[in-house]
């Protein structure tokens, strides 16, 4: 393994630090001094004088003026969030651990801009300032709690409820806010949100046009995810990473805002007379994709100036490359291109860790503003996405791995490989590689199917982390060979991953690293290296969908093989991003024709429209056959579905009545009935009323894989693994157009 060192190099096989300087015990909140910013804020809460209150703690100002000052006011709001780092390829969360949250009270200027069209508002911070009221350390998790004063979260709700549309603006938008366009609402002015439990599904409805629209705003990545949960959810099961993935950042990467009518005047003019007015700096400034580089013009600054009625002193240190957003923008009240906002309060975050191993911390996340979302409720958890330098680790809530000390892989993720006694349903078929508990057949082919129904025969996909035991006498090393599809055994190569520690209040850092052979150094219990029993983190995506299997062998110290444990199969499937995609969906026909039987007419796929006829100037009901296969090579289920324009969407015809000619299964869903059940071949037909607004109309078909994830972040454990998730999937759609003839 690799331990990271300090800069010069320590003496080989000590441990060192590899994080910053140690981190002093904070003293409770309620004995810190207060600092000058919270001094003036509670003194104009409560009509005292601020240097009376400088630099003595709530617990001293609460006994001094114990009659003078809202013991309310005194009392302190829990904040929790974590920091994680967001792999850029897989868009998966991995935790922090160990890094330094600064935790300031800020009160900063800002000119806001309202570019016309946009719906979005951005925000230019200038003459800010900042006092560090608190720091705080993350867990292994990433996972940190600090204690603020009441009075600050009040002073920032009462500046927010005082100013018109400022509840709007100050607040980021989140996923959910941005699912909420989606839902047609009467405009009102925004309130901060509460925390909501996450929305009735609707994702899948209406032919799946809310998830295209959806995936337009928020990226691919969260929009499968969330049709994924959506399409996984039943009665009773786990909410939580719904409402963490809706609790995200809408915006993770901040927008640009577009370029100011300044920069294009200015633009303009320096084409016109070079020399005018334009220095070469600011002409630096101008070209390319530098138009916002940092500090504004002369000329465009006293243009704002003028604008806004302002000192051009007041802008002074203001950069356009700095800004903030984008936030709602406030679409009750008209507001020019440029406002100037003055002495805005909030607490801020600024995160650093030591990610070179040189004992200084550098600064992972910073610039924050509004990144807790007031209000008088609970108050959601914060998440902090650092930079990509950030050092993050592979998992977080390891199993507790029970070990006697005997040998051998005990757990995938956290779903455990040994299973228990019977009559207890297995958890995994150690020859076939299967789990036999999630994403079970349903006998009967509907997507709802009573238990108990027989085992199931579910791959694994994604990032999988195998722990074990192999803490065992004589034992200094080992390896995990595995044979592929019933190949030759060979170990795991090259795979490394970090472990990390704190060891008084400084975070430690190793790598676990193998030799030419595959060989990891078995490191002491007590050593407490996070997280622990961890034998691989083993990105599959990486390998060929297959069977795996896999053996745990215990080297001596020379790494003569002392123990070989029995081989465990893992079968590996994952969504092929190449063609042809598993799981496959297509359209294969369309066609239509007048309710109520006659020849079909057959469409296109390639901009389909129907002329739909009238009788005395009414037009008639219609109805739409679509054909689709779907197939994976491990299918769990199908669902086809229509939608357009209002009300009336597309409905299906009821049974035995809905495919022509008639099929043997439900066409509009269909769950696996056992493991061969991997393909579906169907036409529907869908009944469009001649009351039906004429526009475009959708269809949309959802198949789904039974692979799935055991690293526990989908609640999977809380259900004892008897739950139905949805990882890999694919949803294609074909639109249709309907005129009136």
């Amino acid at each position: 393994m690799t331990i990271r060192r300090r800069a010069p190099a320590a003496a080989a096989g000590t441990v060192t630090a590899a994080a910053s300087k140690t981190i002093t015990q904070e003293l409770a909140p309620d004995r810190k001094p207060i600092t000058q910013l919270q001094a003036q804020r509670l003194a104009l809460m409560a009509g005292l004088d601020s240097t009376e209150l400088k630099g003595i703690s709530v617990a001293d100002i609460s006994e001094k003026f114990k009659w003078k000052v809202d013991l309310e006011l005194l009392m302190f709001r829990r904040i929790c969030g974590r920091v994680i780092k967001r792999d850029p390829v897989t868009g998966v969360e991995h935790p922090v651990p160990f890094a330094t949250v600064h935790v300031e009270d800020t009160d900063c200027n800002f000119l806001g801009f309202f570019p016309g069209g946009w719906p979005w508002v951005w925000l230019f911070p200038f003459g800010c300032r900042r006092e560090e009221i608190a720091t705080v350390v993350t867990d292994a998790c990433g996972r940190f709690c600090v204690w603020i004063p009441r009075w600050e979260v009040d002073w920032i709700l009462r500046f927010r409820r005082e100013r018109i549309c400022f509840p709007d603006i100050f607040v980021r938008p989140n996923i959910r806010d941005l699912l909420d366009d989606l839902l047609p609402k009467p405009p009102i002015i925004r309130q901060p949100p509460l925390p909501d439990p996450p929305p009735d599904p609707f994702l899948l409805k209406n032919g799946g046009i809310p998830l295209m629209q959806t995936e337009a705003m928020v990226g691919r990545h969260f929009a499968q995810r969330l049709g994924a949960l959506e399409a996984g959810g039943v009665l009773g099961s786990n909410t939580s990473e719904m409402t963490s993935l809706l609790g995200s950042n809408g915006f993770s990467q901040s927008l640009p805002p577009p370029l100011p009518s300044e920069f294009k005047e200015l633009r303009a003019a320096s084409e016109r007379q070079p020399k005018a007015r334009i220095s070469a700096v600011d002409m630096a400034a101008l070209s390319g994709d530098e138009a916002l580089a940092e500090g504004l013009t002369g000329a465009a600054r006293e243009n704002i100036a003028v604008r806004l009625n302002t000192n051009v002193k007041t802008l002074a240190d203001m950069s356009f490359r700095h800004f903030i957003g984008p936030f709602r923008r406030c679409v009750d009240v008209l507001v020019p291109e440029f406002q100037l906002i003055m002495d805005v309060p909030d607490i801020t975050f600024r995160v650093t860790q030591d990610v070179d191993g040189d004992g200084d911390q550098e600064t992972i996340y910073s610039e924050s503003f509004f990144d807790v979302r007031w209000n008088s409720g609970p108050i959601p958890d914060v998440m902090l996405e650092a930079s990509q330098i950030a050092l993050a680790g592979p998992t977080c809530n390891p199993p507790l791995v029970p070990c006697d000390g005997a040998p051998a892989i005990t757990h995938v993720g956290r779903m455990p490989l040994i299973n228990p006694a019977l009559p207890a349903d297995p958890y995994h078929d150690s020859a076939t590689g299967y789990a036999r508990r999630p994403n079970r057949p349903h006998p009967s082919g509907n997507l709802a199917d009573p238990m108990p129904n027989p085992l199931a025969s579910s791959p694994y996909t994604r990032v999988l982390q195998l722990y074990g035991c192999h803490h065992v006498a004589g034992a200094s090393f080992y390896r995990l060979r595995y044979a592929f599809n019933g190949g030759a055994t060979v170990p795991f190569a090259g795979l490394t991953w970090p472990l990390t520690r704190l060891v008084g209040g400084v975070m430690q850092v190793m790598w676990a690293t193998p030799d030419a052979a595959g060989w990891y150094p078995i490191l002491p219990e007590a050593d407490h290296w996070f997280p622990e029993h961890l034998l691989l983190d083993w990105p599959t995506q990486q390998f060929q969908d297959g069977l795996y299997q896999i053996e745990l062998q215990l080297g001596n110290a020379a790494k003569a093989v002392i123990h070989t444990t029995a081989p465990i199969g893992i079968r590996v499937d994952n969504q092929d991003v190449a063609a042809p995609l598993d799981p496959l969906g297509q359209f294969t026909g369309l066609a239509w024709r007048v309710a109520g039987g006659g020849a079909w007419i057959p469409l296109p796929l390639f901009c389909p429209m129907v002329t739909r006829p009238s009788v005395g100037g009414v037009q008639v009901n219609i109805e739409i056959r679509v054909s689709y296969l779907a197939s994976a090579t491990h299918l769990r289920s199908i669902i086809l579905s229509g939608g357009g324009c209002g009300g009336l969407a597309p409905s299906q015809l009821p049974a035995p009545n809905w495919s022509d000619p008639p099929g043997p299964t439900n066409p509009y869903e269909h769950w696996h009935t056992d493991a061969a059940d991997n393909s579906v071949a169907a036409s529907a037909v869908f009944a469009l009323p001649g009351a039906a607004p004429q526009g475009a109309y959708h269809f949309s078909l959802n198949v789904h894989s039974r692979a799935f994830n055991p690293s526990g972040g989908d609640g999977g454990q809380l259900a004892d693994w008897n739950y139905d998730p949805v990882y890999n999937w694919v949803y294609p759609s074909v639109g249709l157009a309907i005129v009136n003839g």
